[in-house]
């Protein structure tokens, strides 16, 4: 343990039961306000664009990109707040969920061993349809990836006058794990160590693009996709100023909509080889 994890110590009680962060009493008030759920609010975010979209996500939009690898759904929470879209992204399955059965359940921290929901208990939670993946696999799996260093985030130093988004160091995030605590007046979202209980980054945002490069969506068609692709690479990659695949691959990633790897390596062979540029200077070009 880093004496910086524990010099970002911020006051104030720990929830008594490291395990059950989130009373669920104190999620049904917010999981039975109609807004998270009206219909009229998915056809707001059916309407926007994904170029329209926020550029940055907090945790809950990531959660629920996860769980449903879904733009429309994405945009419908992204005016909500931390605890708000957090509540939508752990119940969400597309339907409306009957707050009777919520008591039934626990947020849990994903690090520590316990068992998560049966299929079957969730499922009869959701009135009509089928549940997405459960939100402790979504959560697992983005701690892996972090941990791995294949997703970078941001987040804000609590106990510092500045709200400044500043990138998280990878080292740390070995010993960090995100925790929903709705009732934490420092913060309803956060990263906190996992050895000390101590909060260290609160409202953590993840680059949209960066994170539909790791979850790509899974119901675009490839097509339609890398045409909007390839139009975008002749205009910014062009045979008096070429680049790089890797550079064209970064700008493609962020500018344009519903871009994914896989489009993208369909339309970089076919843009025009004069339009490419080698690795090297007088390298070979790239294929």
């Amino acid at each position: 343990m880093s004496t910086q994890l524990e010099s970002e110590h911020v006051p104030g009680p720990w929830p008594a039961n490291p395990v059950d962060q989130c009373p669920i009493e104190r999620l049904i008030p917010c999981a039975k306000n109609d807004q998270l759920y009206r219909e009229d609010n998915l056809d707001r975010g059916s309407a926007a664009s994904t170029g329209d979209q926020k550029k940055y996500w907090g945790l809950g939009e990531v959660l629920m990109w996860i769980r449903t690898r879904d733009y429309q759904r994405v945009a419908a929470i992204s005016d909500f707040s931390e605890t708000e879209a957090m509540v939508a992204a752990l119940f969400t399955d597309g339907t409306r969920l009957d707050v009777r059965s919520l008591p039934r359940f626990r947020t849990k921290n994903s690090d520590a061993d316990h068992e998560s929901a049966p299929p079957e208990e969730f499922k009869s939670a959701l009135v009509g349809g089928l549940a997405p993946p459960p939100p402790d696999r979504a959560l697992d799996d983005l701690h892996r990836k972090l941990r791995s260093a294949r997703l970078p985030l941001t987040g804000i130093k609590p106990g510092r006058s500045s709200n400044e988004q500043i990138p998280v160091p990878p080292a740390e995030l070995n010993d960090l794990a995100f925790r929903f605590t709705p009732d934490y007046s420092v913060g309803a979202v956060g990263l906190w160590s996992r050895s000390r209980g101590l909060l260290v980054w609160r409202s953590p945002q993840f680059l949209r693009s960066d994170v539909t490069s790791v979850w790509p969506a899974r119901n675009t068609k490839t097509a339609a996709v890398s045409g909007a692709i390839l139009r975008h690479l002749r205009k910014i990659t062009v045979p008096e100023a070429p680049l790089t695949k890797l550079e064209a691959r970064r700008r493609c990633m962020a500018e344009v909509s519903n871009a994914y790897p896989g489009a993208f390596k369909k339309a970089w062979a076919e843009l025009e080889p004069s339009s490419k540029r080698g690795r090297g200077k007088h390298g070979s070009r790239a294929h």
